[in-house]
Order: C-alpha cells, then sequence, then structure tokens
C-alpha cells in the first residue's frame, strides 16, 4: 500500500512538472510584439500599418511600430547594429543594400518567382551577390500631378499619354500658372535627386556609363551640365526655391496639397495620401514630358527586411509570409492604390476618376531608361549619395556655378569608385 502511494505521489509530482513545463511554454508562445521601424510617420490610412494592424488583431499579436527619417536611418542603424537594439522588420530603400550582412537572406525563405521580376531587380536586388536582404513591399513610379482647378484658371488643357508636353512646353505653361493660375509656385519637387534625375535621363545624361565590366563617370557630361543649369532657372523662375537650395525642410507634398502649386513631380506613393486628404481642390495625375532623349521615369520602392539580430526575427518572418498570401497582398494594394510587386496581383478601381489616373501611373513604367538601369547596377550610391545632392543644392543656391557643382562630384565619385572620368 504504502509502494502504491509513493508511486501515485511520483506520478502526481511528474504530472504537475508537464502542466507546469507546458504552462511556461505557452506563456513563451504567446503574443509577442513586433518592432517595425518605418521612415515617417503613417497616417491613419496607411496602407502598410492598417495591414500589419488586420495581422496582429488575427494573430493576437502586437506592432510597436517606431519612425527613423530616412536619413537618421543611415547613421543611426549603424549604432542599433553595434548595440544589438534591432527592431523586427524594416521598410527600408537602401538599408539592406548598405548593410546587407546585418539583415537574413530571405530568399531562403521565399519562392522568390512569387515577385515580378521587375520589382525583385529594382527593389531587392544586390547586383554583387545573390542575396535577398528584402522582399518587395511597395512597388513605385516617379510621375506628375497637376492641379485642375488652376489649370481651369488658365485655360489649360492637361497632356494627355499620346500626347505629352515637351520641356519647354512645361516651362511655358508652369511660368503662365504662376502669374495667372492663382498658385503661389507654377511647378514643384520633391527634394529628392531621383526626381531630378529624370530630368538628366530625359537630356540623354546619366551618372554612369558601362565600360567593360566596370564603369566610367559622366555625371559631369555636357549633358548634365546644361540641364542643371536650366534646373537652376527653374528653381529661380517658378518653383519654391529654399526647398532645393537647402533653406526649407519644408515637404513639396504640403505645398500641392494646400493648392499653393500647379504642377508637382512626386511619385505614385504620394498617390493614395493625396485621395483620402485632398478636399479643397481638384487635381489628377498627367504623363512626364518628353525631353531630347525622350520621357524618362524611375522605378524604386521601399522593401522588407528582417535583421539578422532582431529580438523576434521569427514573429518577423511569420508576419512576412502571411503578408505576401495573395488574399492579404490584394487588401495591402487596395489601400495603397500602388503597382503589385506580387505576380497575379493587381489593383482593379472601382472609382472612375481613380481608374484613368492608374492608366497614366501605369504608363510610366515604359519610360524607364536603359541608362537609370546601368547607373543602378553600377550601385554608385554605395560609393556617395548624399553629396550629389549637396552639389546640386549649392548650384541651386547660387554658391558655385553647375559646371563646378558637377565636375567636383565626379572627382569624388571617381576617385572612391576607382571609375575613370570620361570628361
Amino acid at each position: 500500500m504504502k509502494k502504491v502511494s509513493i508511486i501515485a505521489l511520483v506520478v502526481l509530482l511528474l504530472g504537475s512538472m508537464v502542466f507546469a513545463a507546458g504552462a511556461k511554454e505557452e506563456a513563451t508562445q504567446g503574443p509577442k510584439a513586433l518592432k517595425v521601424m518605418l521612415s515617417e510617420e503613417p497616417s491613419s490610412e496607411d496602407a502598410l500599418l492598417n495591414t500589419l494592424k488586420d495581422w496582429a488583431a488575427e494573430t493576437g499579436n502586437t506592432i510597436d511600430v517606431m519612425v527613423i527619417p530616412y536619413e537618421d536611418q543611415l547613421t543611426k542603424f549603424p549604432l542599433m547594429a553595434r548595440n544589438n537594439d534591432l527592431p523586427d522588420l524594416i521598410s527600408t530603400t537602401r538599408l539592406t543594400r548598405l548593410y546587407p550582412d546585418e539583415f537574413i537572406d530571405l530568399g531562403k525563405e521565399f519562392d522568390m518567382s512569387i515577385f515580378e521580376p521587375m520589382a525583385v531587380e529594382i527593389i531587392v536586388q544586390d547586383y554583387k551577390s545573390d542575396k535577398k536582404a528584402n522582399l518587395p513591399q511597395q512597388f513605385t513610379i516617379t510621375n506628375v500631378y497637376y492641379n485642375k482647378d488652376a489649370f481651369n484658371r488658365v485655360g489649360l488643357v492637361a497632356p494627355t499619354v499620346d500626347n505629352p508636353w515637351t520641356f519647354e512646353e512645361l516651362v511655358k505653361n508652369a511660368k503662365l500658372l504662376k502669374e495667372k493660375g492663382g498658385v503661389k509656385y507654377g511647378m514643384a519637387m520633391d527634394s529628392s535627386r531621383a526626381r531630378y534625375d529624370n530630368l538628366m535621363y530625359a537630356n540623354g545624361g546619366s551618372m554612369v556609363e558601362k565600360d567593360g565590366d566596370s564603369f566610367v563617370v559622366t555625371i559631369n557630361s555636357p549633358q548634365n551640365i546644361a540641364t542643371l543649369e536650366a534646373f537652376i532657372e527653374w528653381n529661380n523662375s517658378f518653383m519654391p526655391k529654399a526647398i532645393w537650395a537647402g533653406g526649407s525642410t519644408d515637404n513639396p507634398a504640403d505645398y500641392f496639397r494646400n493648392g499653393d502649386v500647379g504642377i508637382y513631380f512626386s511619385g505614385t506613393w504620394n498617390y493614395n495620401t493625396f485621395y483620402n486628404e485632398i478636399k479643397g481642390m481638384n487635381w489628377g495625375v498627367m504623363p512626364s514630358p518628353v525631353g531630347p532623349a525622350g520621357p524618362s521615369a524611375i522605378l524604386g520602392g521601399s522593401g522588407l527586411g528582417v535583421p539578422a539580430n532582431a529580438k523576434n526575427k521569427d514573429l518577423a518572418i511569420d508576419f512576412l509570409k502571411w503578408f505576401y498570401t495573395k488574399e492579404n497582398f490584394q487588401t495591402y494594394l487596395n489601400r495603397d492604390k500602388g503597382l503589385s510587386s506580387l505576380v497575379g496581383v493587381t489593383y482593379s478601381p472601382a472609382d472612375q476618376q481613380v481608374a484613368k489616373d492608374y492608366k497614366v501611373l501605369q504608363s510610366e513604367v515604359s519610360k524607364v531608361s536603359h541608362a537609370f538601369s546601368v547607373d543602378e547596377s553600377s550601385m554608385w550610391r554605395n560609393f556617395y549619395d548624399n553629396e550629389y545632392r549637396d552639389a546640386m543644392r549649392q548650384a541651386v543656391n547660387g554658391d558655385i556655378s553647375a559646371a563646378k557643382a558637377l565636375n567636383d562630384f565626379a572627382e569624388l565619385l571617381s576617385k572612391k569608385s576607382g571609375w575613370p572620368l570620361k570628361y
């Protein structure tokens, strides 16, 4: 009897231990917080934020969003990595290419054939290795918005896909809009060099040219110097000069929202925000103007990367697997109103005006130039990036000439990359 009691007690104790261990494991596997890093404060209508909220509600996990502006990410991320204080998921355009070793190779977790090849090439591909350090989130392209009310005031008809404006027509009409269109600025442009680069490509210029297995630096070509000289004149004549001269941190998108701009060079990433937030103005999308070398548009976008040393990297991968199902990505795309990076998933707007705008946006994809593809493949930004923007800022501000700005930057790039100068 005593022996039976001892056996029963042992069984009871073992059972208690198993129960306690199970309870501990269950607690460990309970709801977790996914720490997500974004480059700008998301609006209440932000497509990614709301999709993250859907995932959290469905899985019982939570999200912890941190915002570090794009420029600050370039300096703060290395410090975060050194201090082992990393987010679990990052929406980024640059970090995975600058610090590929800090990120998981998502090509080992996903079948990359589910993504549009161009999205993989532009957003994901490292060019120097086969590693896939991120997955395409927002597939974007540059485009031009216009203020319909200002156009109507001066009797302007927006250009069409079949009949785009030349740069000469753009300049003439931007001046007209400023003079008589009831706007403060005839034209505005994001303070991103990528928006300016469309002018460069349309005028026949480029950052580099292919030279066998390497490259030559061409940023200071006669075409590029002429383009920058024209851009300086535009800023002095009908653009908010402080944006490009470095005298203001204002976002020109806000100027357009407020009805202060006639023509706005930006990109598809602003479409959803404008659709939801602009109420006091009629606006639309127009095709990019055509230069001597033809039209130009730049594909880009952000990717989702998972730091290799993130605390909840497995949770981040779980989210990505949920996100890239066709059903969930369709929901995201409907909110984003952008181009799809997932094969077999497309955005089909019910709103007739959105559908009309979307056709113009889709037409921009065919305008991506070969020169842009060559520049991207060189990965020149890994040598210098902000320095290029700073050189243009000094030229727009009148501190130095266009020729000096580009000649000086060309020499910097040549020395650091080892590529010879063509000019």
